[in-house]
């Protein structure tokens, strides 16, 4: 082989290494230029390490080791180039190292690089001296690079294969000539100045020419080819058309060109076929892909059959195959299963389905293949294997292999199930695809879900501190989410579940995610269902929290809870001012919560005098107000210094004064009379005389009020003979009250005279206990005082007592308890206890409870220290008393513990027995005595004794309403101690023996027989009530007048209160009220029971013959203490009210008992008036104060019948219709407490009005059709009118239930989208504005808030499903409407916005083939982002490509003439979708590349050749 030597190129001079000679070799012969050029490409190169690729380094190499002989192998051409580039990088000598006195140039054929600049300090062109051998030699400029000389790099990551022996082969070889791997090449011309020798080259033979000029191609050239064109075209150049021909002549040479390069041969791509091979060349070919320096065309000639699905993933994982390579040869595999569906010869149905299966099954597999990965979660290999996997499969999804929807379910559908201990994983698997699952609904919502589950499961967990990294990582990602998607956080059942933990654990100090999540709070309380569970008002949530405190102790949180509840600080204060003087809350205790709460906000700077004038001053105080206890509140206020008496007279004299005379009366309004009822003791002269001034001028003398209160002082004192007295008291007195006169008269007095009667008798009870100073008022010091001082006697305090409790002085009260507690009595100690018991919340709001009941365990502690015993009396009455404290329950034990030891001391010597001792008694005269030896003999009896005994005493009772009252109670008194034998056995002997004494004719009545045993604790009313209940349900055989006795004695022995007498001293009538009151409020049950049994056996009555009756029964329960104890249960068990009490008794209409329960009902809304009261009139008292009493009147009205709702069409009863109207008329004057009270009645009533409301609402709806009657003066009343009734619908929606489909649900759903339809229809066509802006104001809004209410009714039937897609349409095309109108207004936006949120929430419960059915119905609309992301649809990224067909023609001929010619239609296009086949674009398929072997047909673009 020959070649020439490169022009103008002289050979360098060849100089030796040696530094000892410097003889200039013979240059080299002629090379050829794949010996002259390096191979490596110079993009190649770097400034870290450069290697010159231009320069010829083969002169070094044939310096250093002689020529490279010609025609040598390309085997030892690279291993002489591998030797070369060693001996580069190899360490070289200081000689090697030294430069030769000549600069080295650079090579030709390449630019100076920066490196190349010349050395400026060393210019000489002699050699740099010994020393400097690190000076850098000048370079020359290089010549740029010839065309076509590099080869081009291998691109990719080259895998050094595992080292194999070779064999050596030493068979003889054929010489074969290579071309040199970086001799040019340029298609299709081969390879460019290589030519092999052969001996007849052109270039070989020699000739003058040849020898003088040097060979070069010559091509044969006809002379007007090798001439000048001017001659040509010159003239043609110089007329005017001369540039367009010239034009036309190139344009015509470029069709040409194109038109001959063109392509236009069919496609002729087919995947690489599969053959069967045997195992073993299948893990050779296996092994080969997995080598990436095998090229794929040479692999893809064919591949082995039976590697597909699952054994095609494992086995790319296991071979280690890269992923290029593993997805290269999924998609042949796959492209030869889809071309065998197609191959079949069946329909186009038929084909897809089964390409769609095929792709399905596959993504299966990938799925599977994940997860059996993931599951070997803690093997060695698991980190390289998981990745492998995660990549490949993401991979196949961004390629769009897969079935993504599939895919994306079973990625949700992971996170959704995954434990704790794989979370990690799978966060960070769904992380891949995080931002292709939040563009579909269906698969965002349910991500968004799955972390807020995760993350509360965590933040619930006791472990919460171990999972603390990932609850960081969730809530970095839940924020991220919800800033970036928000639309996946609509989700109203969703939100509600974690909305407290995202508020407490996600919100923080910055502004804009709480912006966030507010915006989303608010979307999901705009569409979530009210239901049942509609949250209270903050009004009625306070009013609910003071409520608490009539049936038990309030906290010491109490007025914090309060002042928290709410930011609307006046309303808290006068919420709290209302209820504790409400007519509808009974008890004195609420007077004193307020007192405490408004006390405790007076040390935060709240002005309770300014609360209290302001209420005064508002038009409605005097509504269902207890002018008593507003009284006796501002009366408590003055005493403690939070209400300022000179303030008030101040804003009174402002007003004007007084305007009647009557304004100073009792009855007369509070602002006015509150003068004459303010305490007086703490008044400066100056304001007492400005009071008597102001009162004088309408007549009411304050010296005669005081004169009344001095008569009742004196006649309080002469009732305690046994105390201290004021003499110039006694001598000041008119008259003197009776003592049985006393509380009558005392209740006659104004509050302020009481205010000083309660003080007064403090001050008697100081005096008679010796206190050298009053103590504080509310200072409840726990400290004992001690026993040196002289006691009140018991008849004293009993009376002192029973005075502050007439006049209802409670706080005075508590202080003379905290003097008494320093008695050395027991028996007063024991009555301080009981008035514990007895008024417990009243202490307990006033805040002495806890200091008093510690101070008398402290006396008792210390009396029996003294006594060396407890006294019992102290210590039965402690111990009943911290059995009603939750704090003292240990205490309470331990008490009762102590008088079970107490009871048996006396018999601790005699360790027998009682049996043993009865013969020796038995012949006593005396029974009192014989049985109190008896029982003083032993500490044991049997049940034989016990029964014998209890016998005896039983006999003696029953006989003892013939003897004695004394011995009655003897006899009681005897049974009590027979008790702490066996209670359990005691209990059953006694409640047999009460059954068979109720039935016993002409026996004592319950409350004088069994009223002592209760009072004593020998047994319990609870047992008296069930034991009365059991004859009464079981014995038929009763007379009637029986059974009214028996009810009405029960009725008496628990509500009415008990007067000492001659069976019950004064304080044994106190306990038994006391047990009273424990049985009222453990058992309300029980009483309402037996209130309903004595109504109903009221004369004329339904249930028995008629007889005599007892009328106290009526008046029984009309009394003070039972209307309390009815407004109590009205509050607290309205339920139970209603059903144990007023409902039975109104199944007899016309019954005496049905009339009176009315009557009580009745009072207990209108209390003292006599008024008819109607429907109307509840809605009119209805306030948050009166809601358990109007519930109960309202139930009361409504008959079983009109419950009964068996279709709209029926004939309504006048109660229902009465409530119509009723209700209508308040919505219309804008009440709202109606709102309230409709979802405390019957399901049935509420979902008759909801029914009415619901058609007159959907008939006043504008639509389409009814446009041209479209009144605009009429539209606001309209519109004022269907927000009434979507209040209605709104307080009606716990009537709305999820039961079966019923046909009223299918009605109502396609009412629904008639209307909705109606109105897009109307949106979309008017052109008139004003209509349109009434549509988007006001109707839109209205009809999103009632199908909110009512998606319940497009029920998870197929015809409900049908409805609710129908209904997402419709809001679609509206939403599309409002978008179309391009107006960019707060309005506008809150309203699309409202509108998405809506079809959100409907298109969750949306199956998938209804919701491609709604894709389809949706055409060009859905390529919207908003709709893509509603109906989770997923749009191909090829399905834009269309195919363009051009159809010509017929040509026309035209009319005839002298030129008749055909007329040329112009052509038609004709575009049809062009389906991109995924699974068919290989980037190898086959080793031969022809011209139009592309997946894609190259004739569709008009491709050319190269």
């Amino acid at each position: 082989m020959t070649s020439r030597p490169t022009l103008g190129h002289r050979q360098p001079v060849q100089r030796s290494l040696s530094t000892t000679t410097n003889v200039i070799q013979r240059p080299q012969p002629h090379r050829t230029l794949s010996q002259q050029f390096s191979s490596t490409s110079p993009a190649r190169r770097s400034n870290d390490s450069f290697v010159d690729l231009t320069f010829d380094g083969s002169d070094v190499g044939q310096e250093r080791y002689g020529p490279i002989p010609k025609m040598s192998s390309q085997l030892r051409l690279e291993i002489l180039h591998s030797n070369n580039i060693e001996m580069v990088h190899s360490p070289k000598t200081a000689a090697d190292l030294t430069p030769t006195q000549r600069p080295v140039a650079p090579p030709r054929g390449r630019p100076q690089l920066h490196f190349d600049t010349p050395n400026t300090d060393n210019l000489s062109p002699c050699a740099a001296p010994e020393g400097s051998q690190n000076e850098s030699a000048v370079k020359p400029m290089p010549l740029p690079i010839r065309p076509g000389q590099y080869a081009p790099s291998a691109s990719g990551k080259v895998r050094v294969p595992t080292a194999v022996p070779a064999k050596r082969d030493a068979r003889p070889k054929p010489y074969t000539l290579e071309v040199p791997a970086i001799a040019p090449r340029y298609p299709p011309n081969g390879h460019v100045d290589f030519f092999p020798w052969t001996g007849n080259h052109p270039e070989d033979q020699f000739s003058e020419t040849i020898i003088r000029q040097g060979y070069f191609d010559k091509a044969q050239m006809t002379q007007n080819e090798t001439g000048s064109a001017r001659a040509s075209i010159f003239p043609a150049m110089k007329h005017k058309s001369g540039l367009q021909t010239l034009s036309s002549i190139f344009t015509s040479v470029l069709a040409q060109r194109r038109s001959h390069g063109q392509i236009t041969t069919s496609s002729t791509f087919k995947p690489p076929p599969r053959v069967t091979v045997t195992d073993t060349k299948r893990e050779m070919w296996l092994k080969d892909l997995a080598n990436p320096t095998i090229p794929l065309r040479r692999l893809s000639r064919s591949i082995p059959h039976g590697i597909r699905g699952k054994v095609l993933l494992d086995q790319s994982m296991s071979k280690n195959i890269p992923i290029e390579r593993a997805v290269w040869l999924a998609k042949c595999v796959g492209a030869n299963e889809l071309r065998s569906f197609r191959r079949k010869g069946v329909s186009g149905t038929f084909v897809m389905g089964g390409e769609a299966k095929w792709i399905r099954d596959f993504t299966v597999c990938v799925e599977q293949f994940v997860e059996s990965i993931a599951g070997s979660c803690g093997e060695g290999d698991f980190k390289g294997r998981i990745n492998y996997a995660i990549r490949l499969a993401a991979h196949f999804h961004a390629e769009h292999l897969l079935d993504r929807e599939h895919y994306m379910d079973w990625l949700v559908t992971s996170l959704e199930n995954s434990p704790q201990a794989k979370l990690p994983m799978w966060i960070l698997v769904t992380q891949i695809y995080w931002k292709d699952l939040v563009l579909y609904r269906k698969y965002g919502r349910r991500l968004s879900g799955a972390l807020l589950n995760h993350y509360s499961e965590i933040q619930n967990n006791p472990d919460r501190d171990i999972l603390a990294p990932l609850a960081d990582r969730l809530h970095s990602l839940l924020k991220s989410l919800m800033t970036s998607d928000p639309d996946g956080f609509v989700s109203p059942k969703v939100w509600a579940k974690h909305r407290e933990i995202i508020q407490s654990s996600l919100v923080s100090d910055d502004s804009h995610f709480q912006v966030i999540f507010k915006s989303i709070n608010r979307r999901n309380n705009r569409i979530s269902f009210p239901g049942t569970n509609k949250e209270p008002t903050a009004r009625q949530r306070l009013i609910h929290l003071l409520d608490t405190t009539l049936s038990g102790l309030a906290t010491d949180e109490l007025p914090k809870q309060c002042w928290r509840l709410h930011e609307d600080k006046a309303m808290v204060l006068r919420t709290v001012l209302e209820w504790s003087i409400s007519s509808y809350r009974p008890g004195i205790s609420k007077i004193y919560v307020a007192a405490r709460i408004f006390r405790y906000w007076s040390r935060s700077g709240i002005d309770t005098t300014e609360a209290i004038l302001t209420f005064l001053d508002s038009g409605d105080c005097e509504a269902g107000l207890d002018k008593s206890s507003f009284y006796h509140l501002v009366s408590e206020l003055v005493r403690s210094k939070h209400f300022a008496t000179a303030r008030y007279m101040q804003w009174l004299i402002a007003r004007g004064g007084f305007q009647d005379p009557i304004d100073a009366t009792p009855k007369g309004p509070c602002a006015a009379r509150l003068l004459a009822e303010l305490p007086t003791l703490d008044l400066s002269e100056g304001i007492l005389s400005l009071q008597k001034s102001l009162l004088s001028r309408v007549n009411v003398s304050m010296d005669e009020e005081e004169g009344k209160m001095n008569d009742c002082m004196a006649s309080m004192s002469r009732a305690l003979p046994g105390m201290q007295t004021n003499n110039s008291l006694e001598m000041e007195c008119n008259n003197v009250y009776m003592p049985k006169d006393i509380p009558q008269r005392a209740l006659e007095l104004s509050r302020s005279s009481m205010a000083e009667i309660g003080v007064w008798l403090r001050h008697k009870v100081r005096l008679q206990m010796q206190q050298p100073t009053v103590p504080p008022l509310r200072d409840w010091d726990s400290t004992s005082v001690k026993s040196s001082t002289s006691a009140i006697s018991p008849s004293d305090f009993f009376s002192i007592r029973h005075y502050l409790e007439v006049i209802e002085d409670y706080s005075m009260l508590a202080d003379v308890l905290k003097i008494t507690a320093s008695s050395s009595d027991p028996e007063v100690l024991a009555s301080c206890s009981d008035t514990l018991n007895l008024h417990l919340e009243i202490f307990d709001a006033i805040g002495a409870l806890h200091g008093l009941f510690e101070a008398l365990v402290g006396r008792l502690r210390a009396l029996s220290e003294d006594q060396d015993s407890f006294p019992r009396l102290l210590l039965v009455s402690l111990a009943d008393l911290a059995q009603r404290l939750p704090a003292q329950k240990g205490l309470a034990v331990q008490l009762t513990q102590e008088l079970l030891l107490s009871d048996r001391k006396n018999a601790t010597d005699a360790c027998s027995p009682v049996s043993d001792h009865i013969a020796l008694t038995q012949t006593s005269e005396d029974f009192t005595e014989e049985i109190e030896k008896i029982l003083a003999s032993g500490n044991s009896m049997d049940q034989a004794t016990l029964d014998r005994m209890f016998q005896r005493v039983v006999q003696q009772v029953e006989s003892s309403p013939t003897k004695l009252p004394g011995q009655q109670r003897e006899y009681t008194l005897l049974l009590t101690k027979l008790r702490p034998f066996d209670v359990p056995h005691f209990d059953s002997l006694i409640s047999a023996w009460i059954t068979r004494f109720v039935l016993m004719r002409n026996r004592p009545s319950l409350m004088t027989m069994l009223g002592p045993m209760v009072s004593f604790g020998c047994i319990s009313l609870h047992a008296i009530v069930k034991s009365c209940e059991i004859i009464l349900e079981k014995d038929t055989s009763l007379e009637r007048q029986s059974v009214v006795s028996i009810t009405q004695e029960l009725l008496v022995l628990l509500i009415e209160s008990t007067s000492p007498s001659s069976l019950l001293t004064v304080e044994e009538a106190y306990r038994f009220r006391i047990k009273q009151v424990h049985m009222q409020q453990d058992c309300p049950l029980e009483v309402l029971a037996s209130m309903r049994r004595a109504l109903a056996q009221l004369p004329g009555s339904k249930g028995g013959p008629g007889g005599s009756t007892a009328p106290s029964a009526i008046d029984i329960l009309e009394s003070q203490i039972s209307w309390q104890l009815l407004q109590r249960y009205s509050l607290l068990h309205t339920d139970l009210v209603t059903k144990s009490l007023v409902m039975p008794l109104l199944r007899y209409p016309d019954s005496v008992g049905s009339k009176s329960v009315m009557r009580i009902v009745d009072k207990l809304l209108r209390q003292n008036s006599e008024q008819e009261i109607t429907t109307e009139t509840i809605l009119d008292i209805a306030d948050d104060l009166t809601l358990p009493y109007c519930q109960i009147k309202l139930e009361s009205m409504f008959t079983p019948t009109d419950s009964i709702m068996t279709g709209m069409d029926d004939v309504r009863s006048e109660h229902l219709q009465a409530f119509d109207i009723a209700i209508e008329t308040a919505v219309n004057s804008g009440k709202t407490a109606w709102a309230s009270i409709v979802p405390l009645l019957d399901i049935s009533v509420a979902q008759h009005l909801r029914r009415r409301a619901e058609l007159q609402f959907l008939s006043l709806l504008p639509s389409y059709k009814t446009a041209n009657a479209y009144d605009l003066s009429e539209m606001d009343s309209r519109v004022v009118h269907a927000k009434n009734l979507l209040h209605i619908i709104n307080s009606t929606t716990y009537s709305i239930t999820n039961n079966l489909p019923t046909s009223s649900n299918q009605s109502l759903a396609q009412d629904i989208l008639t209307a909705l339809n109606g109105m897009r229809l109307l949106l979309s066509n008017t052109q008139i504005m004003h209509i349109k802006n009434d549509l988007i104001s006001k109707w839109i809004p209205l009809i999103l808030s009632f199908i909110t209410v009512h998606t319940s009714e497009f029920e998870a039937t197929r015809t409900g499903h049908e409805c609710r897609a129908k209904a997402t349409l419709a809001l679609s095309a509206i939403l599309l409407e409002l978008q179309a109108l391009e107006l960019n207004t707060q309005a506008i936006n809150e309203l699309m916005e409202q509108i998405f949120d809506l079809a959100l929430h409907l298109v969750d419960a949306l199956p998938d083939d209804i919701r491609q059915q709604c894709v389809r119905s949706l055409r060009d609309a859905v390529y919207s982002p908003q709709m893509c992301y509603l109906f989770s649809y997923a749009t191909n990224p090829s399905e834009w490509l269309v195919l363009s067909q051009k159809e010509s023609m017929p040509n026309i001929p035209a009319s005839s003439g002298p030129d008749v010619t055909e007329k040329r239609m112009p052509e038609k296009e004709k575009l049809t979708p062009f389906v991109l086949r995924r699974w068919e674009m290989l980037g190898e398929p086959t080793p031969n590349i022809g011209e139009n072997d592309t997946s894609l047909n190259l004739t569709l673009f008009g491709a050319r050749r190269g």
